[in-house]
């Protein structure tokens, strides 16, 4: 058992500075797109709080097409955080896998402030029920793929500086299973998104009236 831990551990060891980096762009992505709404003109303002209380309304009136929304976010999430597992592989895959870290975040943090901007106080206790706790799974996840996905660039980019050989197939392997292991938690937060939180919302669908 201690072996298997042993090994797990291993696996899923990563390097602590650029866990440090890519968990602050992280965090500046979310602070950046709640305080996005505040930047907004009034047109685009008022476009985000109908669509969120759209939203809300087809929650409420069992109009939200569940099986419909879970294919839409499955195949957009598996996309994009299977992309940044892709970029990995390349050697200039880094700049862009820290850009799409920052947006992905910049998302969510835009969703947590649209749903205050639109309930104002309530949106705020709405806005934790909407992201929690698949969104709050999906952004460690984010920052972990985000962050093996780095690790084996600049493994890849250190082999050819240096003219070293590395043993390929083998950290191909142990990438492949943090891809497997993305695939599977994906899928289990967006059942979560998609058939938990919006039943949550709807019990809860009192504080925007």
């Amino acid at each position: 058992m201690k072996k298997a831990l042993d090994k797990l551990k291993s696996l899923f060891s990563c390097n602590k500075n650029i866990l440090i980096f890519v968990f602050v762009i992280s965090l500046i992505g979310i602070i950046f797109g709640a305080l996005f709404n505040i930047l907004i003109n009034e047109s685009d303002k008022k476009l985000v709080v109908e669509q969120i209380n759209e939203y809300i309304n087809n929650i409420s009136t069992n109009k939200l097409n569940y099986l419909d929304s879970f294919k839409s976010a499955l195949i957009s999430n598996l996309i994009y955080y299977t992309l940044i597992w892709i970029l990995g592989i390349s050697i200039i895959g880094v700049p862009l896998v820290v850009m799409m870290a920052f947006l992905k975040n910049f998302i969510i943090g835009f969703s947590i402030g649209s749903f205050i901007l639109t309930y104002n106080i309530k949106g705020a206790l709405l806005s934790i029920v909407y992201i929690f706790p698949h969104y709050v799974i999906n952004v460690i996840l984010l920052i972990y793929l985000t962050v093996f996905s780095i690790m084996f660039s600049f493994k890849l980019i250190g082999s050819i500086m240096t003219k070293n050989s590395i043993n390929f197939r083998s950290s191909m392997k142990k990438y492949s299973y943090i891809l497997l292991a993305t695939i599977i938690i994906i899928l289990f937060t967006t059942i979560m998104e998609v058939f938990i939180t919006p039943n949550i919302l709807k019990l809860m669908s009192f504080l925007t009236k």
